[in-house]
C-alpha cells in the first residue's frame, strides 16, 4: 500500500452535539484536548477527532501520512490540486497540511 489514512476529523458547528452522537452511535471514546476539539481513539484504531467549525459547518477530512509535506503538496499542485493549509506544526502534537482535490474534496497530510 502507498500513503496510509492515519487520522480522520469530522466537524460541524455544535461540536457537543456531534460528540454525543458519535459516542451514542459508535460508543467512540473522547477526550476534550483544546477548546471546541475532542480526540477520538482507542487502541488499534485509526484516531480522529471532532471539531467545532462555525464558519464552515459540516465536513470531513481524511489525513494521509507523507514523508515530506512540501514533497507532497508540491506533486498535489502539478496533479491539478490546490494547497489550502500549508506545511503548520502544532508543537508536540502535530505537522500537518491542508490541500483541496480537482473535485473540491478538502484532505489532509500528516508528517510522519
Amino acid at each position: 500500500m502507498g500513503a496510509p489514512v492515519v487520522y480522520f476529523e469530522i466537524s460541524g458547528r455544535n461540536g457537543a452535539n456531534l460528540q454525543e452522537f458519535y459516542n451514542a452511535v459508535f460508543g467512540w471514546s473522547m477526550t476534550a484536548t483544546m477548546p471546541g476539539y475532542a480526540r477520538i481513539g482507542d487502541a488499534g484504531a485509526i484516531t480522529g477527532g471532532i471539531r467545532e467549525e462555525k464558519e464552515a459547518g459540516a465536513e470531513r477530512v481524511l489525513y494521509v501520512q507523507v514523508p515530506d509535506l512540501v514533497a507532497a503538496l508540491a506533486t498535489i499542485e502539478s496533479a491539478g490540486g490546490k494547497t489550502l493549509i500549508p506545511p503548520t506544526n502544532v508543537p508536540g502534537v502535530v505537522h500537518f497540511a491542508l490541500f483541496e482535490d480537482p473535485q473540491g474534496n478538502r484532505m489532509g497530510l500528516i508528517q510522519g
